[in-house]
């Protein structure tokens, strides 16, 4: 079946968009038809991929590992909480204070942290992260180290919520998208890949890697409102604890960084395949976490997404070999640059 003359040629960017729109599209239209436990695990997994796709834009395609998630999340969420608590606006506001509270914090820290490379900005955003969570534990007017109790007559629920997760989850792998397909992203590989030649070329370093931070830290903070919506208690050991920074970095590198579909694969064994199902042995649950990290790293590098598309084209290739004569090889090489 040929494809029609008018779809010819199309950026594989727009199938990508049209996929993520038609995906978005049902997800949002499934609410009525889960369980509140559905709904409440639904809202979890959705939180976990909008920090690994957020993670995924600022380490997999700029370079800048990154392990300050928790302090853009307890921005967000703290930003809807305080907003929820001490005015009178409604949760919309609050909501979208959230990500403007955690771009905010983004800028602020975008001098002295974009100076640093390496390890030394991974360091960077972690001593942010717990120097924010020892503010938050000593901050009255924020709760202190009990945090707050957000209004339950005043914040989205159920359906609801698991929808709100769905939009933020959408914007994230949008934001992954536009990256991956972009001129701006091509620019974005070309700091990640050799900082002085892209400079050379003429790309302003500082702002393109400004101009990822910015945006994911929003996205981030977003998630960060999410979870208070989901939990209504909101406290420094809950959204300001280290292990979301270690979960939006494990998520990722696991599924394989750089790629579109990795951080998905990466939160379904991270959190379904190991979190969940480990849930009543935590310490077990981090070991196995640990090691699988540990061996991601050492036997495959990228990931395992792009295992699953090799060991794929493999087999594809294999079935389609006795059709295809001589040319076997030459389809097998066109398939692996696929």
């Amino acid at each position: 079946m040929k494809t029609p003359r008018v779809l010819q040629g199309a950026p594989r960017g727009l199938w990508h968009v049209a996929t993520l729109a038609i995906v978005a599209i049902a997800a949002f239209a499934l609410a009525p038809a889960l369980s509140l436990g559905q709904l409440d695990l639904s809202v979890t997994l959705l939180t976990y991929l909008t920090i690994a796709q957020a993670w995924n834009v600022l380490a997999g395609f700029s370079g800048q590992i990154s392990l300050g998630a928790a302090a853009f999340m307890a921005a967000g969420g703290y930003t809807t909480a305080l907003i929820l608590v001490h005015t009178g606006l409604p949760w919309p506001v609050a909501f979208l204070g959230a990500g403007v509270g955690a771009a905010l914090l983004a800028l602020l820290l975008a001098v002295p942290l974009l100076r640093l490379r390496g390890d030394y900005f991974a360091v960077g955003t972690l001593a942010v992260s717990i120097a924010l969570q020892a503010l938050l534990s000593n901050w009255n007017w924020a709760g202190g180290a009990s945090g707050l109790t957000l209004p339950v007559d005043r914040i989205p629920s159920g359906g609801n919520l698991y929808q709100i997760a769905v939009v933020v989850a959408t914007l994230a792998m949008a934001l992954t998208l536009y990256v991956r397909h972009s001129a701006f992203g091509l620019r974005l590989a070309a700091v990640r890949d050799n900082e002085p030649a892209a400079a050379g070329l003429g790309v302003s370093v500082y702002r393109h890697r400004l101009a990822a931070l910015v945006p994911t830290s929003a996205v981030t903070g977003l998630a960060g409102a999410v979870i208070a919506f989901q939990f209504v208690v909101i406290s420094p050991d809950g959204v300001a604890s280290v292990n979301w920074s270690l979960n939006a970095v494990l998520m990722p590198v696991v599924g394989g960084a750089g790629t579109v579909l990795g951080p998905v694969v990466g939160v379904g064994v991270v959190y379904y395949g190991l979190t969940r199902l480990l849930q009543d042995q935590q310490t077990l649950s981090l070991v196995i976490e640990g090691i699988l990290l540990i061996a991601i790293v050492r036997f495959a590098p990228q990931g395992a997404w792009p295992l699953i598309c090799r060991a794929v084209r493999r087999l594809t290739t294999r079935r389609r070999a006795p059709a295809t004569g001589p040319d076997t090889n030459t389809g097998r090489r066109t398939l692996e640059h696929a």
